[in-house]
């Protein structure tokens, strides 16, 4: 299990890049295929997207926690936030055979966020949502 790279970030929309630049260059010093990284990031924008519009129900100032760690083959990223319980493990999979105009607004971010990582954990502790998203990666990870 290599180090893990720790991050804070506020509960602002800017903090989505600069997460997601942090992760391009975690990705690219490893050698991660562009595939997987592409995937990645679809899966972390998608959560904290949600974590901004839905997790607080004040404007005060909150801090996300974010932890990059590679461990054999997996690479696994994970978000603890103090907003509003969310399970998203929990939230229905939208029926995707349904006419676009017969489907309710809402629910494809999750839905992508699981197809593009190949496990999600969650758990509630300490009064935070706990998120782990796990990739595995084609290639060998240093």
């Amino acid at each position: 299990m290599s180090k893990p790279i720790e991050l804070i970030l506020l509960n602002r929309p800017s903090e989505i890049a600069r997460l997601q630049d942090q992760l391009e260059v975690f990705a690219r010093e490893r050698g991660f295929p562009s595939k997987d990284l592409h995937d990645i990031q679809l899966a972390v924008e998608e959560h904290l997207t949600n974590i901004l519009n839905h997790g607080f129900t004040d404007p005060r100032e909150h801090e996300i926690h974010v932890s990059l760690q590679t461990e054999e083959s997996d690479f696994r990223i994970e978000v603890q936030d103090d907003g509003l319980p969310f399970n998203p493990l929990e939230h229905p999979l939208p029926d995707l055979s349904a006419p676009l105009e017969k489907r309710p607004i809402g629910g494809l971010g999750i839905h992508m966020m699981r197809k593009s990582v190949d496990r999600i954990e969650y758990r509630r502790a300490d009064g935070k949502n706990i998120l782990v998203l796990v990739k595995q990666i084609k290639v060998p990870i240093p």
